[in-house]
């Protein structure tokens, strides 16, 4: 089974003693916004994609009663 981290969780596991903590949290905060934007595309693309295939299913119903 996979295990799913999110990116700031993964950071989290870093050795951040190079880093001052607004380096670490400006850090974090930067992978939360991208994880955010890329859920936020998924959610969009499936949305279409479900739409798609509600009106390919209307037309190709209406017309095959033509025929």
């Amino acid at each position: 089974m996979k295990s799913n981290q999110t990116i700031a969780e993964l950071l989290a596991n870093v050795n951040p003693s190079y880093l001052t903590d607004a380096e670490k949290y400006e850090a974090i905060a930067r992978a939360e916004r991208a994880e955010y934007i890329v859920a936020s595309i998924s959610s969009a693309i499936k949305a279409v994609k479900k739409t798609a295939l509600k009106l390919k299913a209307v037309f190709v119903s209406s017309s095959a009663q033509h025929a």
